[in-house]
C-alpha cells in the first residue's frame, strides 16, 4: 500500500514537473493596459484567446485607476522579469517613449495597442482610427440636430493621443455639420468639472460629445445633476453597463463603440510575428473602425458581443 502511494506521488509530481515546465517553454508576450474598466476586460479576452491560438503565454496587466503612466514603467519591469520577449503597451504618457528606445536596444520588441505615441520606437500599432471616430461622432450629432446648434465638447485630458485625435475629429465633423462648439472644457472622470463646464451655458445647448468612458460617464451624471439628461442629444463614447442602460433608457443618444477584443486580439498577432522576425522593416498600423450604438440597433449590437464572447470565454 505505502509502495503503492509512493508511486502515485512519484507519478503526479512528474506530471506536474512537465507541465510546469511546459508552461516555461512558451514565449511570453507581455501586455500593459491602461487601466482597469470594462474596456480592458474586453481586450484582455482577445489578447488571451490570440496568446491560447498561437500556444503563448500573455502575460496582462494594468494600473488600477486609468493612466497611470509611473504604474505601467513597473509593470514592464516586471514583464521583463518574468521572461516576456515582446511587450504590446497601451502607452499612457509620453514617459513610455524613452522606456520603448531602451527596449528596442536591448532586443525587446513593443507594439502599441489602443493607441499611439509619436517618435516612438516600435514594430507596430493597433488602435482605433480614432480621428475618423471623432469625426462620425461630430457628423452623427449634426445629422441628430439636423444641422443647426450649439454643442459642448468636453474633453478627457491632454496628452493622450487616443482621446485627443477624437476630440479634434469630433470638432472638425460637428464644425462641417453646421454645428457651433460653444463650450470647449477638460473634464476628466469628475462629474463636479463636468457641471461647471455646462451649468453657465445650458440654456444654449443642444449637445454634448465625450470621448471616453469616464468621461461620458461623468457628463451623464452631471446632466443628471442639472436635469438635463435626455434633454440634451450626447454623443458618447465606449460602452458599460451604466451607460447601456442610460442608453436604453434615453438619456445618452448614441455610443460610439471600439472593437476592443479585435484590438488586443491583433495586438498579440502583431507581437508573436515580431517574436518570431515576420514583420516588414517598417512599422506596422492596423487601424479599426467603431460601432455608432443608438437604441434601434443596441440589441443587434449585444447580441453580437454575446456571441463573441461565448465563443471565447
Amino acid at each position: 500500500m505505502y509502495r503503492r502511494c509512493q508511486a502515485k506521488y512519484a507519478l503526479l509530481f512528474v506530471a506536474l514537473t512537465c507541465w510546469a515546465t511546459q508552461t516555461l517553454a512558451k514565449d511570453c508576450i507581455g501586455v500593459v493596459a491602461a487601466g482597469a474598466l470594462p474596456f480592458w476586460v474586453q481586450v484582455e479576452a482577445g489578447a488571451q484567446q490570440a496568446g491560447k491560438e498561437l500556444d503563448l503565454n500573455v502575460r496582462f496587466r494594468g494600473p488600477s485607476r486609468e493612466g497611470r503612466v509611473e504604474t505601467q514603467l513597473q509593470i514592464i519591469d516586471w514583464m521583463l522579469e518574468q521572461g516576456c520577449k515582446t511587450l504590446v503597451i497601451a502607452p499612457s504618457g509620453p514617459e513610455i517613449a524613452p522606456r520603448v528606445q531602451q527596449l528596442a536596444a536591448s532586443g525587446v520588441n513593443t507594439i502599441y495597442f489602443d493607441r499611439d505615441l509619436p517618435g516612438s520606437v516600435v514594430r507596430g500599432v493597433v488602435a482605433t482610427d480614432n480621428f475618423r471616430a471623432g469625426v462620425q461622432a461630430g457628423q452623427a450629432l449634426a445629422l441628430a440636430l439636423g444641422g443647426q446648434g450649439q454643442v459642448a465638447l468636453l474633453r478627457l485630458q491632454r496628452g493622450i493621443t487616443s482621446t485627443s485625435e477624437r476630440e479634434r475629429g469630433f470638432r472638425q465633423g460637428a464644425e462641417a455639420g453646421g454645428l457651433r462648439v460653444l463650450v470647449d472644457a477638460y473634464i476628466g472622470d469628475d462629474s463636479q468639472a463636468a457641471v461647471d463646464a455646462l451649468r453657465d451655458q445650458l440654456p444654449q445647448l443642444d449637445g454634448v460629445f465625450t470621448p471616453n468612458s469616464t468621461s461620458t460617464r461623468a457628463a451623464l451624471a452631471a446632466l443628471r445633476r442639472l436635469h438635463k439628461a435626455g434633454e440634451l442629444f450626447h454623443i458618447g463614447f465606449d460602452a458599460d453597463e451604466l451607460l447601456i442602460d442610460a442608453l436604453r433608457q434615453g438619456e445618452i443618444h448614441s455610443l460610439m463603440i471600439q472593437q476592443a477584443h479585435a484590438i488586443g486580439y491583433q495586438a498579440v498577432q502583431l507581437a508573436a510575428q515580431s517574436l518570431r522576425g515576420e514583420l516588414p522593416p517598417q512599422p506596422v498600423s492596423v487601424a479599426l473602425p467603431v460601432m455608432q450604438v443608438n437604441r434601434e440597433n443596441l440589441a443587434q449590437w449585444q447580441r453580437a458581443r454575446e456571441l463573441e464572447l461565448t465563443a471565447n470565454p
